[in-house]
């Protein structure tokens, strides 16, 4: 990407925030809590699927005239539950996923003045952790079992967004986009040789809004 513009001069460093909320395919995690509803103890239902959550992403980047470059890094989480509860005991299996993505990002301005619309594209890897707990209580005993897996997928992520300044040095932005993980899997964590055969797949659905700040560089 910036092979392609390194004949223009760098004119502004750019510091990002951005608040979102992301959708979550998460498929096979769904599969596995259903299937765990199916053959544990009578009554056990899925009590949370996955559901979209809040995002987090930081940018730090080069705006090039209409060109903007740079390095992105995002947090998203999500959990998955198995519960049942009477007078004589509980049983309770939980799945806590978390990515942290880390890639790079290119973005197109289709204007250069104070409102405009922007392409962009953002790939990289995220890197998982899923927490594992199951807890059986029958009357006064307890018995607890937790396991953490992770591993990395690929994300490729294209949106679609504007931006407008509100000063020379600092705009709001607004997108939304769909990321999409092509690859991913877990394994024991410690252990790359115990993989895992279910993935923690966050492609879905991202909108979000945010803050840019503009340093100059000349």
């Amino acid at each position: 990407m910036l092979l392609g513009i390194t004949g223009m001069q760098a004119q502004e460093f750019t510091l990002e925030y951005n608040i979102g909320y992301g959708l979550y395919n998460m498929s096979e995690m769904k599969d596995f809590l259903s299937n765990a509803a199916g053959s544990s103890l009578k009554g056990v239902k899925t009590t949370d699927k996955f559901p979209g959550n809040f995002t987090h992403n930081f940018r730090v980047g080069v705006q090039i005239q209409q060109h903007q470059v740079g390095i992105t890094f995002s947090h998203q989480n999500t959990s998955g539950q198995n519960h049942l509860a009477d007078a004589t005991g509980e049983y309770r299996l939980k799945i806590k996923n978390s990515g942290n993505q880390l890639g790079t990002f290119y973005r197109f301005h289709l204007l250069t003045e104070r409102f405009s619309p922007f392409f962009e594209l953002s790939t990289g890897l995220v890197f998982n952790t899923c927490k594992m707990e199951e807890y059986v209580r029958v009357d006064s005993q307890v018995q607890e079992e937790n396991g953490t897996l992770t591993g990395v997928n690929v994300f490729f992520q294209p949106a679609i967004g504007v931006r407008y300044k509100i000063t020379t040095f600092a705009a709001i932005i607004a997108s939304v986009g769909y990321e999409w993980d092509p690859v991913g899997n877990l394994h024991l964590k410690g252990d790359r040789k115990q993989k895992s055969s279910y993935d923690a797949n966050w492609s879905g659905l991202r909108v979000s809004a945010g803050i840019v700040t503009y340093f100059k560089m000349k």
